[in-house]
């Protein structure tokens, strides 16, 4: 438990070679050691995580008594030495009009187990955006697992263009996102943390009007906190064709009631034909439920025959909830395809509080493909 009503650590930026190492051996704790990641560029027999990028790089990072327990890295976008990755990832072509030095990349953004639960990151994120502002950054970009995008959403990000897939991350596909750090009325309209700090600053309208003419938003996808729980939840009615605890079929047996609370933290997202957005070995954190389009699902030793084949209302990724295991086999898009994805901590966060329900919603899961991959030993109760 963290201690309450005491005098918080301040957000720093790496200003010395220690404080840089403790930072990368903090990257190693949570990347290698808790969430068991592969990744380019580990030193195992050091302990420690960094790349090419560390070097021109902002490291933001938080201590306490001693020891790194919140960090993120900013670099600035550089149009003549930018990598090619990025530029794929985000677009940036399209933002080559925009000043120089006026684009940065965020990544590595990552709080200790034991400060997940507290305004930590967005006392870090916001540092970074103080900070970016100063040095005059207007469009900072980042990629984002599905699980988190409610979270860089209530910051001010906005997902813009298609996902993307990193090769050398185990993670599946990402959302590209970007917070037009000038845009004061849509930080206000999701209530971002940056909204204060952006008045301290000259704000131009002109970036969010050109933001939007350039990427406009299909309104499925307005950020949640935009719409009330009741336009979510008829929004997904409209889109399923019905009430979702009789048409997801991982719902089936639960109350309205029950499903609303279950789906509270859900979001829409879209990916487009032909993608692979998990496969074998990848890091899940999110329940997916098929609301419009067809995935075929592959599993080991089946791909010799044909893959199982959803479509509306069927879900994947259960073995993250059921076992703590990573993904079991690829899930691949057969169609555009209108994704609901269910973060697990949402479903973790009401075991206490509805915990009927969320003991039928594994019952149900059981009876998803991914189960028969699973060792019963290691399946939960």
């Amino acid at each position: 438990m963290v201690a309450q009503n005491r005098i918080l650590p301040q957000v720093k930026m790496a200003a010395t070679d220690a404080e840089r190492e403790a930072i990368f051996r903090f990257r190693y704790r949570v990347y290698i050691q808790e969430m068991n990641m592969w990744l380019p560029h580990t030193d195992h027999r050091h302990q420690r995580v960094c790349d090419r990028h560390d070097e021109s790089a902002v490291l933001f990072y938080i201590a306490e008594q001693g020891e790194v327990v919140a960090t993120l890295r900013r670099n600035t976008v550089d149009f003549d030495h930018c990598p090619s990755e990025w530029r794929e990832a985000f677009a940036l072509e399209r933002f080559a009009g925009i000043a120089p030095n006026a684009l940065s990349l965020s990544s590595r953004f990552m709080v200790d187990h034991r400060f997940r639960h507290s305004p930590m990151a967005a006392r870090l994120a916001v540092a970074a955006y103080r900070h970016g502002r100063e040095e005059g950054l207007r469009f900072d970009f980042l990629l984002s697992r599905f699980h988190q995008i409610e979270m860089y959403e209530h910051f001010g990000y906005r997902r813009y263009v298609n996902n993307y897939l990193d090769v050398n991350h185990a993670l599946g596909l990402m959302a590209p996102m970007v917070c037009v750090g000038e845009d004061v009325e849509h930080l206000h309209s999701v209530g971002s943390p940056f909204a204060r700090e952006a008045h301290r600053f000259a704000n131009r309208a002109a970036d969010g009007t050109w933001f939007s003419e350039q990427f406009p938003a299909p309104p499925e996808f307005a950020p949640a906190r935009t719409l009330s729980p009741e336009q979510r939840w008829s929004q997904l009615c409209r889109l399923l064709g019905g009430p979702p605890e009789r048409a997801i079929r991982m719902l089936q047996g639960l109350s309205e009631v029950d499903a609303r609370a279950i789906l509270r933290h859900a979001l829409l997202h879209r990916v487009r034909a032909g993608r692979i957005i998990v496969q074998r070995g990848d890091l899940l954190g999110s329940l997916y439920v098929v609301i419009s389009g067809t995935v075929a699902l592959y599993y080991p030793g089946n791909f010799d025959r044909p893959p199982d084949v959803l479509s509306s209302g069927e879900c994947f990724g259960a073995e993250g909830l059921l076992a703590s295991c990573c993904a079991v086999g690829q899930a691949v898009t057969l169609s555009e395809v209108y994704l609901l994805v269910l973060p697990e901590q949402a479903v973790a966060h009401h075991q206490h509080k509805h915990p009927q329900a969320i003991c039928q919603l594994r019952t149900n899961l059981l009876q998803e493909p991914c189960s028969r991959f699973l060792p019963t030993a290691v399946l939960h109760s």
